[in-house]
């Protein structure tokens, strides 16, 4: 489809309409994150479709055919579109859940905490649940604008399972790494649960005998259950369960010497808040960094985790400080901004499509204002209200307006993030799965649904009507938390799982209203406060946020 929902201002081509919204050149400071990290000043990005066609210094001459295409001035700072393995969207309608403790491992909360089944599991359960397919399209276009709204192109994706027993996964406006659209991408599968022992071989040896990436949940925890989990890899003839295409998330419960065999695998996903929320320590990433294991960030889930990506930098930045040696910090501003672009492309294979800026790959783009001396520290430092665009396929999905970019009024949306007017691009290529859902239109449904959570809880209750003899499948979202008959999830395009799933929730939980809190971090004046009074989070945190 070619970009025509929102242009840039001033970026038209001169010679005619035949190229119009297919080639683009951007300008400003490139942190393209290639091999050689270079930063190019005063560059461009020259945009062919999809593609990038050219990353090009002052001087450079312009590739064939761009010569009649006008610069797009940014006035700032373009970096690759950022990168989030670890997320669960389902939930990402949920406000912050208040954690009244320090937990040990993660099934401590997850089955026997009463104000995670009223707060997070049974809300999340009737409205991903629900019969009205409105409510499952306003979490998809919530939890998408979410991530988006926080700079990420790439993250993890959201499966759903149908009354005639089987599952796919949902492809929107974010790149799924469970559902890439392109065949000769690699195909990430997913364990979220812990597997059992005996299950170690039979399903996880087989994943990775795959060569796929395979994303496994690891030793969520500190106590000694949490680090059995990891002890379970270890297979009877000595050997581990792990390979190049494992990437582990968490590993909170490893000991540094566990790293060692972690430099196995393709690398980690550390989401920083969740753990100090929920156990008041997070992941040693100083052993991880010592023997060579790649690490990616992930925002992990809106119950007890930041916004999106943005968020997630400012918590591990924290951290680094904390773990500092020699007064150096653990990971320099560099390195942390390479746990969100270039590292995570390469624990996926997706290293020459995406998470760099370089001749060939994918224009995934995220363009924040201002030029800075230090680019790295800048994206760190920045909120959502920051950013000036973002591009996926090299199509725009989200400008700021006024004076950057222009808005169809039939395809586009406008929003306002931190006070700035956004144009939003949520059109979809071919059959609209959405039913033409609006972000606006998502809010509303989903304030409506939080705020009536005791009266879907009730119409929850009643017999389900018996399916006619025929029917189209009716389509629910997975609630990956939740303990159910099967769920392995083996890649995208062969799965299927069987029906009856059993949600962990018990029916009868008691539910209160709530509120659907603002889509991003810069909105949301409560946010701060509530993450500052969990009663786990360090002290050398809550004094860094609030600087």
């Amino acid at each position: 489809m070619e970009d025509t929902m929102i242009q840039f201002n001033g970026g038209q081509p001169q010679g005619g309409a035949q190229h119009q919204g297919r080639r683009k050149i951007l300008a400003g400071d490139v942190v393209t994150m290639d091999a050689g990290r270079r930063i190019v000043r005063h560059g461009r990005v020259c945009i062919d479709g999809a593609a990038i066609a050219a990353v090009l210094a002052p001087g450079e001459p312009l590739p064939a055919g761009f010569g009649d295409v006008d610069v797009t001035e940014t006035a700032g700072t373009i970096f690759p579109g950022l990168v989030d393995l670890h997320n669960h969207l389902t939930y990402n309608m949920l406000p912050l859940w208040q954690v009244q403790k320090r937990y040990t491992n993660r099934n401590q909360w997850r089955t026997q905490e009463a104000s995670y089944q009223s707060d997070v599991a049974r809300p999340a359960s009737l409205l991903a649940r629900h019969p009205d397919p409105g409510y499952t399209r306003a979490i998809i276009r919530y939890a998408e604008c979410r991530s988006l709204f926080g700079g990420v192109t790439t993250a993890q994706g959201m499966s759903l399972s149908s009354s005639h027993g089987t599952r796919k996964l949902f492809e929107g406006l974010v790149r799924n790494v469970e559902q890439p659209l392109e065949h000769d991408w690699p195909i990430a599968g997913c364990q979220t649960l812990d597997f059992h022992p005996e299950e170690i071989r039979s399903k996880l040896v087989p994943a990775l005998a795959t060569g796929m990436p395979f994303f496994y949940h690891l030793s969520e925890g500190t106590d000694r259950l949490a680090r059995q989990r990891f002890r379970d890899l270890l297979l009877n003839d000595g050997r581990w369960a792990v390979g190049k295409s494992m990437i582990c998330i968490h590993c909170v419960g490893l000991k540094s010497r566990d790293f060692s065999v972690m430099a196995r695998t393709a690398g980690m996903v550390w989401s920083p808040t969740s753990n100090l929320l929920l156990y008041g320590r997070t992941a040693d990433v100083a052993a991880a960094k010592k023997r060579g294991v790649p690490i990616a960030l992930g925002a992990d889930w809106s119950p007890s985790g930041c916004k999106n990506l943005l968020g997630e930098l400012k918590v591990a930045r924290a951290v680094s400080a904390r773990r500092s040696t020699g007064g150096d910090s653990l990971f320099t501003p560099r390195e942390l901004v390479e746990m969100v672009t270039s590292v995570p492309a390469t624990m996926l294979g997706w290293a020459k499509h995406i998470g760099s800026i370089a001749t060939g790959l994918r224009a995934d783009l995220l363009v924040i204002d201002g030029t800075h001396a230090d680019p790295y520290t800048a994206l760190i430092d920045a909120g959502e209200s920051a950013i000036r665009a973002i591009l996926i396929d090299g199509r725009i999905r989200v400008g700021e307006a006024a004076a950057f970019t222009v808005g169809d009024p039939l395809t586009s949306e406008s929003f306002t993030i931190g006070g700035k007017e956004y144009h939003i691009d949520l059109v979809e290529e071919g059959d609209d799965a959405m039913g033409g859902m609006t972000l606006a239109a998502a809010v509303d449904k989903l304030a409506h649904g939080l705020a009536h959570l005791p009266e879907l809880a009730e119409e929850s209750a009643q017999p389900a009507p018996a399916m006619a003899r025929g029917a189209a499948p009716e389509w629910r979202l997975d609630l990956e938390m939740e303990d159910h008959d099967d769920h392995v999830h083996m890649g995208a395009r062969a799965h299927a799982a069987p029906a009856g799933i059993a949600l962990r929730a018990a029916a009868d939980t008691p539910v209160r209203r709530m509120a659907l809190d603002p889509i991003t971090a810069v909105d949301d004046n409560r946010f701060i406060e509530r993450l500052l009074g969990n009663p786990n989070l360090p002290g050398y945190v809550r004094k860094s946020l609030r600087q």
